[in-house]
């Protein structure tokens, strides 16, 4: 016991230490490696709860249009990666470390709007470069004290669980808008009209008031409201894509 104490209370310090240097926005501690491992293990729990397509051509479709994003972002060290879940939920989600799923239910709302469809990829990819997944699970590890993802091998609940726990993870307003506006940005420097994202924002808001305001599963991750769809017709309107290259 007198050998864990130090090394507990040397741990706890360096969390206190870490929120003072960070003010009220925890900032990620996690490192590359970590959020790769992280998506790796959430990757082997969507196989196990979904069927996800391979050789259709709507994975192919989002494979397409996905990697045509990657040229126009910031972060690329880590291995991207775009699927299609056969489900009818439409939603649309992204693990930290690159994966990236769309719920063939979505797909089927989209019908053959490209341009609407890269700019939800590129939402979901906009939370990956921005970190915002492991920027919460470090928040929660230190409202926790789960300091165990210090350790050497770091896993979390030894992986029980994981997909559910950062899925269950909600992003704040200002998280999803910028997700929003990266996505934008990729889509627009990648070739595809903005405006797919407005149009997308209207068959959900369409969608919602035809099943009492339940909404589809997106709405329930990504909660939408008329100021964050001013927003993106105003980033569309003044062409302020900032997060392009």
């Amino acid at each position: 016991m007198r050998r864990i104490i130090p090394g507990l209370l040397y741990c706890v310090c360096i969390a206190i230490t870490m929120v003072g240097m960070t003010g009220c926005r925890t900032r990620s501690f996690l490192s590359t490696k970590q959020e790769v491992a992280l998506g790796q293990q959430g990757e082997l729990q969507v196989e196990q709860q979904y069927r996800v397509e391979t050789a259709t051509a709507d994975a192919d479709r989002v494979r397409r249009i996905g990697m045509s994003l990657l040229a126009h972002m910031h972060r690329r060290d880590i291995p991207y990666s775009f699927h299609v879940i056969n489900s009818n939920d439409i939603n649309a989600f992204s693990l930290p470390g690159g994966p990236v799923y769309v719920c063939r239910g979505l797909l089927d709302m989209i019908g053959n709007d490209d341009s609407a469809l890269a700019c939800v990829i590129g939402h979901e990819l906009g939370h990956i470069n921005a970190r915002h997944v492991a920027r919460n699970i470090s928040s929660d590890i230190l409202n926790n004290a789960l300091i165990t993802i210090f350790l050497p091998n770091p896993s979390l609940q030894n992986g029980a669980g994981l997909l559910d726990q950062i899925l269950s993870l909600k992003y704040s307003r200002d998280e999803e808008y910028e997700a929003d506006w990266r996505g934008l940005s990729y889509a627009e420097r990648a070739g595809y009209d903005p405006e797919g994202m407005v149009r997308f924002f209207t068959q959900l808001e369409r969608l919602s008031r035809r099943q009492g305001g339940g909404g589809p599963e997106w709405l329930r991750d990504h909660p939408l409201t008329r100021a964050r769809i001013a927003r993106a017709e105003w980033i569309i309107e003044h062409r302020d894509y900032r997060y392009g290259r």
